[in-house]
């Protein structure tokens, strides 16, 4: 679910930004859940995967495709925790570098 809600935030800012003429190459989209992202990358449908809803393959199509690119990135190192989690004093400041915010 989260993904795919991702991948659709991620186009629909990739369209806002094609209006503006700026940049839109292919987005990427950084999860720590190794099974959402091999569900994502693979096209194939396997026995286990088959009750996955439709909204999967939507991801799937986009990756295909080449407009989507799904990575992955361990749960120490998501930048993205500090707008969903409370931090110590250290990830914080380790985050806030790492999205080039400066206090």
């Amino acid at each position: 679910q989260a993904t795919a809600a991702a991948v659709r935030e991620a186009l629909w800012l990739r369209k806002l930004a094609g209006d503006f003429d700026l940049c839109s190459d292919t987005i990427g989209i950084w999860m720590d859940s190794q099974g959402a992202l091999s569900l994502g990358n693979n096209p194939i449908t396997s026995v286990r995967s088959k009750h996955i809803d439709v909204q999967h393959h939507l991801v799937r199509e986009r990756v295909a495709r080449g407009e989507v690119a799904l990575s992955y990135c361990s749960t120490e190192d998501m930048v993205a925790d500090i707008l969903t989690k409370a931090l110590g004093e250290i990830k914080f400041k380790k985050f806030r570098n790492g999205m080039g915010v400066m206090a």
